[in-house]
């Protein structure tokens, strides 16, 4: 099946009425690389593609990016221990969400027809007035409210949590 690009990211958003800004940019890999996009608004966020070992349960991790990740935390409110939970492969991320490492984003769960992820979110997220994520493309961002960023996982058919993540 071939993957959703950035036209048809920003189309689900619009068809949905999902209101969105979209800045292009340079390409981005990583929660801390320069972008220009620095907003006190709309801090960065990082998208984490786990799993759970010797199984197909895949979660999409979002977290304010100035925190680390307590995976020992995470793991404890996911009923498992810390040494089952990993990161996902970079092959495994292309065949679930159809995306590649540095494009990480929660739009990729428009790739997911099998419904095998979930979706943690940080409390912290519903903090903020701006969200910015990624349309399937790490050379673009589009900022959407935190509601609309649960509607955004609803109309994907996903489950998902909101946990304290620090």
């Amino acid at each position: 099946m071939p993957k959703a690009t950035r036209a048809q990211t920003l189309e689900f958003l619009q068809e949905n009425q999902l209101p969105f800004t979209e800045v292009q940019h340079q390409a981005v890999w990583t929660a801390h690389d320069p972008t220009g996009l620095e907003d006190p608004t709309a801090p960065v966020i990082k998208n984490l593609f786990l799993k759970r070992k010797k199984t197909n349960n895949f979660y999409l991790c979002l977290v304010v990016g100035q925190k680390k990740l307590n995976f020992k935390a995470l793991a404890q409110q996911l009923h498992t221990s810390r040494s089952q939970l990993t990161f996902a492969s970079p092959s495994e991320l292309e065949e679930v969400l159809g995306l590649q490492p540095g494009a990480v984003t929660p739009l990729g769960l428009l790739n997911d027809t099998q419904k095998q992820v979930t979706v943690l979110l940080d409390s912290d997220l519903s903090k903020l007035t701006q969200i910015g994520i990624h349309p399937n493309v790490n050379t673009s961002t589009v900022f959407i409210s935190y509601v609309n960023l649960l509607k955004l996982v609803e109309k994907t058919g996903h489950q998902f949590q909101t946990m304290e993540l620090e």
